[in-house]
């Protein structure tokens, strides 16, 4: 058996551990400058607001819903704590999110426990009483399984499907857009099929799935009948690509801009570097105030690389060349892609192998201290405008 668990509403109710008066209100937690909802309160999502609506769109509905700026720091704490029960009580636990995991009850003492509902609402108290934060448990033969049945009664829900019986009823009542994998456009797909329900996916002709879908939706169709296909594990892969966002209030203001491409681009490569590897590809894609559309430019870079100082001057002709004049942006992202192994110190014919050497040295220590104090301790300069929320009693220096 294998158990899924979703932390509700995460940022809303990380934001409502802070701020013990917000609980059982409309609360919105925005992106960092606040241009999109991150999450809701579920008082907040009974008017309809939805993860990645415009804040005016989400007021629009809620008017009377409490808007504050996502807690980063505390929310990656949060996190933290309830996998650190998790791994207490489970030998085997996968994170798939920085709010959702994966567990292999197989693996607890004793084997998978007789009652699972009752094992799953024990874990549950203990991480409210812990933490403050309400999770929703599903547990199941299968990863699909346990995911779907997690959302079927959130928030602070349990649901269990053990026998083929439980698992053939669970199916007809979820329609076929709540398997994970299908989205909006298969949906269409699906119901055009006549397929309403999940049971119609798992029971549908396997080579009719595969000629329209592919093997993804064979092998999801196999864990909707209770045939394990996905395993719940902890060894993870290198990432083929690294990327982050943020979004904020429409700016035309190229500074602004910028400094959150040069941030990202200072977590991207701590991130990158964690795991070893250097990148050949850079990309910057900047969306735009209507929320339906963007630009974006992409580099194939020379050689690889693994230091902000090296990266700096393509993430800047990425900039220049996605960034349009007296166009205001709501979102700025940036990519490392075509990662490879790093670590061999790689010279060009164009800059001093010393040159090379101290920009190797100079990015360790970085790392060091990024480390040990967090990821603002030393920033570059152009992305001192939008560096906040640092922590008391250091001192931020910044790097041009």
């Amino acid at each position: 058996m294998i158990a899924h668990l979703d932390a509700d509403a995460f940022f809303a109710s990380v934001l409502q551990r802070l701020h013990p008066h917000l609980k059982g209100k409309p609360l919105i937690a925005s992106g960092m400058g606040g241009g999109c909802v991150i999450a809701a309160s579920y008082p907040a999502k009974g008017k309809g607001v939805k993860t990645g609506m415009r804040i005016k769109d989400a007021l629009a509905l809620c008017p009377e819903a409490i808007v504050m700026p996502s807690d980063f720091r505390e929310t990656s704490l949060a996190s933290q704590q309830i996998e650190a029960i998790l791994k207490d009580v489970c030998p085997i636990v996968e994170e798939t999110s920085i709010d959702e995991w994966f567990l292999d009850l197989k693996t607890l003492v004793g084997g998978s426990p007789t009652n699972a509902d009752a094992w799953a609402r024990g874990i549950q108290d203990r991480i409210i009483r812990s933490t403050d934060i309400g999770v929703s448990i599903g547990v199941a033969p299968t990863k699909t399984l346990a995911k779907m049945a997690g959302e079927e009664h959130k928030p602070r829900g349990v649901t269990t499907l053990k026998t083929q019986a439980e698992i053939d009823a669970f199916l007809k009542r979820r329609s076929a857009a709540a398997i994970p994998g299908i989205g909006p456009k298969r949906e269409v797909d699906v119901r055009a099929r006549g397929w309403e329900t999940a049971w119609d996916i798992a029971y549908a002709d396997e080579s009719l799935l595969n000629r329209l879908f592919g093997i993804g939706v064979v092998e999801l169709a196999a864990e909707l009948r209770g045939e394990q296909v996905y395993r719940v594990t902890i060894e993870t892969a290198p990432p083929k690509s690294i990327s982050r966002a943020r979004s904020f209030y429409p700016t035309d203001d190229s500074g602004i801009l910028w400094a959150y491409a040069l941030q990202h681009l200072s977590y991207s490569v701590l991130k990158m570097r964690r795991h070893g590897l250097a990148t050949k590809g850079i990309s910057i894609w900047l969306r735009n105030d209507t929320y339906n559309g963007g630009d974006d430019h992409s580099v194939k870079l020379p050689r690889a690389y693994d230091t902000e100082l090296d990266l700096i001057p393509f993430a800047r002709r990425c900039f220049q060349r996605a960034r349009r004049y007296n166009k205001r942006y709501t979102q700025v992202m940036l990519a490392l892609w075509h990662l490879v192994p790093g670590g061999t110190v790689q010279y060009s014919l164009f800059t001093p192998p010393e040159q090379t050497d101290r920009i190797g040295t100079l990015q360790k220590s970085l790392d060091g201290l990024r480390t040990r104090y967090g990821k603002d301790i030393v920033v570059p300069g152009g992305a001192v405008p939008i560096t906040e929320n640092r922590r008391p009693g250091l001192t931020m220096t910044t790097i041009s």
